[in-house]
């Protein structure tokens, strides 16, 4: 399990997490939801240990996880907004570093990145680098490299950027196998329409805090006392993540 205890971080004045609380549960897929500048990614670097937290703690599997400690991460998969890669590498060249890196003996990781190949579409003989590849394939790239080592845990900081419709639904469907194996996923989005039928829970990150963390049947409940709206889920995450409903919402010379 995940467990996310009042974790705070500010640049400056700027209050980004002020109490965060979220439990992830083990073989659950938790969707963390949010407008754009809501400091998701910013929770999904501390959890991952990029940067540091003003306070709080957060523990993986009951170890309270620090910058400077890595047991966890060997059994953590992590895809970032802003991807990390070695991008002067082939993709084969950089899924078998990945692999050396988690210490996965030579006859193991030889099938697996063959089968990773296969299934993501990889051109297995081209040399070209990952620089040159487009962001979808370097999404792709991402979560092929974090799932290698066959992780407990997922981490994943908007994954589907820049996939087309049947990858998402592809990869998708993988998620859900692995979580049904066991992992335990965070993913994070601001597109409900992309992980609507993949997520177990939905929290919603506004304002520097959780509001709340609903199953998506909890969530369809509230929705619909909320809105008549023919898609009232929607509608009512687009009023909640809304910080500004006084906004200008057109544009005069286009109405």
């Amino acid at each position: 399990m995940i467990n996310i205890i009042d974790i705070k971080k500010s640049y400056g004045d700027l209050n980004v997490l002020e109490s965060v609380n979220l439990n992830c549960e083990n073989g659950k897929i938790q969707a963390l939801l949010g407008a754009n500048g809501a400091g998701k990614s910013t929770l999904i670097n501390i959890i991952s240990g990029l940067i540091k937290r003003d306070g709080g703690k957060i523990s993986i599997d009951n170890e309270f996880i620090e910058i400077k400690k890595y047991k966890y991460r060997s059994k953590v998969g992590y895809v970032f907004e802003t991807p990390i890669y070695i991008e002067s590498l082939s993709v084969i060249d950089y899924l078998t570093f990945v692999a050396k890196m988690y210490g996965i003996p030579k006859n193991d990781y030889l099938i697996r990145i063959k089968d990773l190949v296969d299934f993501f579409n990889f051109p297995c003989n081209s040399k070209m680098h990952i620089k040159k590849y487009s962001k979808g394939m370097k999404s792709k790239i991402s979560i092929a490299a974090a799932i290698i080592h066959n992780p407990k845990y997922l981490i994943l900081d908007e994954p589907f950027d820049g996939l087309d419709f049947l990858s998402i639904q592809k990869i998708t469907k993988l998620f859900r196998t692995l979580a049904e194996k066991g992992c335990t996923i965070l993913i994070t989005s601001h597109q409900y329409d992309v992980i609507a039928n993949l997520c177990d829970k939905f929290a919603l990150l506004k304002n520097g805090s959780i509001i709340f963390n609903y199953s998506l049947q909890e969530l369809e409940k509230v929705a619909k006392e909320y809105s008549n709206e023919p898609d009232p889920v929607k509608h009512y995450l687009e009023k909640m993540m809304d910080d500004n409903p006084s906004d200008k919402k057109s544009l005069s010379w286009i109405e």
